[in-house]
């Protein structure tokens, strides 16, 4: 029986989807937060990679800012070969066309829009069912938002009537406590994962926690995150 059926989408990091009752609730769009270097991509990544690959639906990866083909050679190096997936996982790298249309100088676009549009869109040609957007940080950057709140309402709902399950990947700022730019983001999700990372001397400790999972009863403490060539795990105890 497929995790669809079930109502979630895992996590796939061993001892993570047992302190949320199983998974991500499908249909929650959920905030990955971090600071640069915490692997937010990579988890997020991660997820659907392994979504697809058992079987369960489509995925579309939507980048803002790193390329294909760089996104790919990162991955393939963690083990996530996307050809094996067929055409079950696409990546739209929307990066070479913030280029292309510098340098043409036709930048009057207005990109919140623009994005609604393309998602929608995708979702009629190949009809996924996980998206994963990478950036927030790298649409509000591209974006003009005159009023905040009132535009990131809206965008939040787009993204519940695609009738997907949607990770956001958001960095979070060192400086700030919040889960969000404008620090509205966190009412707007469904859910929060934080990724963590402390150094100690020259070890490098990364932790993860459920901040936040609508409709599931879970614990907000933070495990010890372990990243080999096995995948993701985390230490519980």
């Amino acid at each position: 029986m497929s995790d669809v059926t079930l109502g979630y989408i895992k996590t796939y990091i061993k001892g993570l989807d047992e302190q949320i009752n199983g998974g991500i609730p499908i249909g929650h769009v959920v905030l990955i937060c971090g600071y640069a270097g915490s692997m937010k991509s990579s988890f997020a990544y991660n997820v659907a990679y392994h979504y697809v690959k058992d079987g369960n639906g489509r995925a579309l990866y939507l980048s803002l800012e790193q390329s294909r083909d760089s996104i790919i050679k990162q991955m393939n190096k963690m083990g996530m070969d996307i050809t094996e997936l067929g055409e079950r996982m696409s990546i739209l790298d929307v990066g070479w066309m913030r280029k292309e249309l510098k340098a043409s100088n036709e930048m009057n676009i207005n990109w919140m829009e623009s994005i609604k549009t393309q998602l929608k869109n995708y979702k009629e040609f190949t009809s996924y069912d996980l998206l994963i957007i990478d950036s927030l940080d790298a649409l509000y950057s591209m974006a003009s938002l005159d009023n905040t709140r009132s535009a990131l309402f809206f965008f939040f709902e787009s993204l519940r009537e695609l009738d997907t399950t949607t990770l956001l990947i958001t960095e979070m700022d060192p400086d700030r406590k919040s889960f969000g730019k404008y620090g509205i983001e966190s009412f707007l999700a469904d859910g929060i994962i934080h990724l963590d990372f402390e150094r100690v001397g020259r070890s490098l400790g990364r932790f993860i926690s459920i901040v936040k999972m609508r409709a599931v009863k879970h614990s907000t403490d933070y495990y010890s995150l372990i990243v080999d060539q096995d995948g993701f795990k985390v230490v519980t105890r």
